[in-house]
């Protein structure tokens, strides 16, 4: 009988929570990474000097911390035997959570904040208790006393300060107010970001022994890739942690490169005195674009951009920018921007200032379908009519303007020849015969527009896309054409309701809504659909946008019927066609 290996279940209180994953390669194409709040400006040139010179006892033995507990104590004046050294503020967290919490406590926190006290409170089993701020970014302090003076179970009280992602700091008022109210709790002040700010709370650890505070070397002396925090806590409590934490858990490496920066404070004021310049610069910028940036006490800055934030975020990454993106409440619509250096500033400010908007249509006018949607076409209709379809009979159909896609087409195309067809089987048929999971005639498309004229034409303007293709089967094309990185913002068939498809406006409004917009807006289609919707557009917005018909389908005479403002041969001759409609204007 052959034996089965069973898949072993970890404990239930791990099995319940999502890990908190990390990319496994640096991104490509990244010139600032600016979204995990390192700095940028990299650590002093003492560490480097360290780093190039290793003995080879600083890898063979095991390492020895006295020198860098030493370090630590002159530069945040505390005793030796008050600092424990962690592999990262992320085991300090862990090692404190698992000294003192067990599945019956709980831990009284805000949110949002930091994610990997949660995390550990989960995988112990105790209850993660986070109070909301009510108002952005102001501490609840009266529901957070609430809570703490109710809840018996409260053993731990865990701060941040400046919060993470929310970059206010907890007043010494506020402070003090809270320590009052938890003489019975261990209250844990994580520090990551202090050093950035003049308010710390490490010599609460004198008075109070309920009181311990994390700092880390990631975030302000640029050791993040070298993992080390400190744990500071008084002499008995740092006894305590010494029996849960790992031997040697701290590398030689990080242990002496800690020692290193720490001797640097020169190098480390000016750094600081950078990031707080460009700080400034960046919170300035963004309010006056009309976006809501948060006075900072810490190295980045938490905007809420509103309905541009999708643009923001993709523009910068197009221009090879790294943010950190929030996707639900109530951080929706922010975006977390480590402060970079003036170089950096100047490019988010260059990307995502106003301009004039480019909205191109996909088919026809991007890629020459030819011989994908039309083929696709062509045999869905003979599947089911066993007759042959002309082009002419296509172009005729999509010159009435009232088809939103090909699907509609083929319906009412195998309609018109008098056969009825449940419409979910017509979608099926051409599915497979057009996309087949990426492997279909999607794949004999070939690319109308030069990429040099996208490259040309992001210099000037901010550049977005609205097709009525599912939006799979759009990212397929833009990504096998290597064109995606030139549009800023895109609109496909998933992101607008059945009935708000072309020729309806919805599809364009969000775009005007949601892209920095400036002066114009053009619009290029080769459909009737397509001019349609631009001429409903403006009927609405004022006349702001542009419409220029493609001929593709040699309609030319059909496209100006409709109103198209500028008829063009062919895509390429957009730059062109542009200039002329700018010199006209002046």
């Amino acid at each position: 009988m052959e034996d089965k290996i069973l898949y072993i279940k970890p404990k239930e209180t791990v099995e319940k929570i999502e890990s908190y994953n990390v990319p496994l390669f640096e991104p490509l194409d990244c010139e600032y990474k600016l979204d995990s709040n390192e700095n940028i400006y990299g650590p002093s040139q003492k560490v480097i000097e360290y780093l190039k010179n290793l003995n080879i006892k600083d890898i063979c033995h095991y390492p020895f911390y006295g020198e860098t507990v030493n370090s630590f104590a002159k530069f945040y004046n505390v005793n030796n035997n008050e600092i424990l050294l962690t592999n990262g503020a992320d085991e300090a967290i862990s090692v404190v959570f698992n000294t003192y919490l067990t599945s019956k406590d709980a831990v009284l926190t805000v949110s949002p904040t930091f994610s990997m006290p949660r995390i550990y409170s989960q995988i112990i089993g105790a209850n993660f208790i986070q109070i909301p701020y009510k108002e952005k970014w102001n501490f609840p302090l009266d529901d957070f006393l609430d809570e703490l003076k109710t809840n018996e179970h409260i053993k731990i009280v865990h701060l941040t300060t400046p919060n993470n992602p929310t970059g206010d700091i907890i007043s010494k008022e506020i402070m003090n107010t809270i320590l009052n109210n938890s003489s019975d709790k261990l209250v844990v002040i994580d520090e990551t970001y202090a050093n950035y700010c003049n308010t710390s709370y490490i010599e609460l650890i004198n008075d109070y022994k309920n009181v311990v505070i994390i700092k880390s070397m990631s975030k302000d002396f640029a050791l993040a890739g070298l993992r080390l925090g400190v744990i500071f806590t008084c002499k008995e409590n740092i006894i305590n942690l010494k029996k849960v934490i790992s031997p040697y858990s701290v590398n030689m490496l990080a242990a002496k490169a800690a020692s290193c920066a720490l001797s640097d404070v020169e190098y480390f004021k000016e750094v600081r005195n950078n990031i707080d310049s460009a700080k400034n610069d960046l919170y300035n910028y963004l309010k006056n674009q009309g976006f809501k940036p948060y006075k900072s006490y810490a190295n980045f800055i938490l905007c809420d951009f509103g309905s541009k934030a999708d643009f923001v975020y993709q523009k910068l990454k197009n221009s090879k920018i790294l943010v950190k993106k929030f996707e639900n409440s109530p951080l929706k619509n922010h975006l977390r921007i480590t402060i970079p250096n003036n170089l950096g500033n100047n490019i988010i400010k260059e990307q995502i200032k106003p301009k004039p908007v480019i909205v191109f249509d996909m088919d026809g006018v991007l890629i020459d379908v030819s011989n994908s949607y039309k083929t696709a076409i062509k045999q869905t209709y003979k599947y089911f009519t066993k007759l042959e379809l002309s082009d002419e009979e296509i172009i005729l159909a999509k010159n009435t303007g009232k088809l939103n896609n090909d699907w509609d087409l083929s319906e009412y195309l195998i309609l018109k020849a008098g056969i009825n067809i449940e419409k979910a089987k017509i979608i099926e048929k051409f599915q497979q015969i057009y996309w087949d999971k990426g492997n279909g005639v999607i794949n004999n498309e070939t690319l109308i527009i030069d990429p040099v004229i996208l490259e040309e034409l992001s210099k000037k303007y901010h550049i977005a896309l609205f097709t009525g293709r599912p939006k799979v089967e759009a990212y397929h094309s833009l990504s096998h054409f290597k064109i995606e990185k030139y549009f800023d913002y895109k609109i496909t068939m998933d992101d607008l309701p059945p009935d708000k498809q072309k020729p309806d406006i919805l599809g364009l409004t969000k775009i005007y809504n949601s892209v920095m917009f400036k002066d114009k807006l053009y619009y290029i289609g080769d459909s009737v659909a397509d001019i349609i919707c631009a001429k409903k557009f403006n009927q609405k917005y004022n006349y702001i946008l542009t419409s220029i018909g493609v001929n593709t389908y040699n309609n030319e005479d059909v496209l100006n019927s409709y109103g198209a403002d500028i008829i063009i041969k062919n895509t390429n001759e957009i730059i062109e066609c542009l200039n002329d409609v700018i010199e006209s204007r002046f």
